[in-house]
């Protein structure tokens, strides 16, 4: 059976605004939903308050310069294992195991991009019946020394090697907007990005200037664009807004950006 693959957006599942600061209600939302869903299914987190601010202080995401940045490499490292755990509790609570796999351990970047990996014991976990959850990281990167690998480009790089049926990108807001809907009054959710729209879209946010270290919406749609490039479907929404995770996992039509595949893929 062809997995489905949930990421678990950073900005909405911490509190961004203080390091390490987790937003339980959402988690626990989002697990107690993911727990109904009996299919085969990845779970990948965003770092949020648990990665970003130690990667931006340190200048990671440029890449390794000096030795004055391998404690916050560890920091990482350490505190997104923090953040798995909290949502590894509440999987086990719901009676769903799990195991914990970080990019690390089985993928090399080359200038910020997958340039090769080891994808075996995600798919021996899937055959055995457990879920993998998997976080955006820090990567080992044969030009940078070490980069950021955002969730985002992990979900679509497994999106199209492991042939999902789709990935669903939670996020803090509801989807994709022709402005920033934080600060425009005058933004409109687009609700289908097709092959015919999806440049327009994209120049549209260039000019975003509310991006993180993983690169912020932009990011998110050149990813999900890559995916419906290769005939996965998927859908950017708000994770916070009561039971749309669930009806997606169901295969129901739910208030979003929905990105629609260019072909048909066997």
């Amino acid at each position: 059976m062809r997995p489905v693959i949930v990421k678990l957006g950073g900005s909405a599942i911490t509190n961004k605004s203080k390091k390490c600061s987790p937003n339980l209600p959402v988690i626990q939302a989002s697990i107690d939903q993911i727990a109904r869903f009996r299919g085969r299914l990845i779970l990948l987190h965003g770092g949020g308050s648990f990665a970003h601010p130690f990667v931006v202080k340190a200048g990671l995401q440029n890449g390794y310069n000096d030795r004055s940045q391998l404690r916050a490499i560890a920091e990482t490292e350490m505190f997104l294992d923090q953040l798995t755990r909290i949502i590894g509790v509440g999987l086990l609570s719901n009676n769903r195991p799990f195991v914990p796999l970080r990019p690390m351990g089985f993928m090399i970047l080359g200038n910020r991009r997958i340039s090769r990996s080891f994808l075996e014991p995600i798919s021996q976990a899937l055959r055995l019946g457990l879920m993998p959850v998997i976080h955006g990281d820090l990567v080992f990167d044969t030009r940078l020394g070490c980069a950021v690998l955002s969730g985002d480009e992990l979900a679509s790089f497994l999106g199209k090697t492991l042939n999902a049926r789709r990935v669903l990108f939670g996020c803090d807001v509801d989807g994709v907007y022709s402005r920033d809907p934080k600060s425009s009054s005058q933004a409109v959710m687009v609700e289908e990005i097709t092959k015919s729209n999806y440049k327009s879209v994209l120049r549209s946010l260039r000019d975003e200037k509310d991006r993180d270290a993983t690169g912020g919406m932009l990011r998110k749609v050149a990813e999900a664009v890559e995916l419906a490039r290769n005939g996965v479907e998927s859908l950017i929404f708000n994770l916070g807004r009561s039971q749309l995770l669930g009806d997606a996992l169901r295969g129901q039509r739910v208030d979003g950006t929905r990105f629609v595949p260019w072909r048909v893929r066997d």
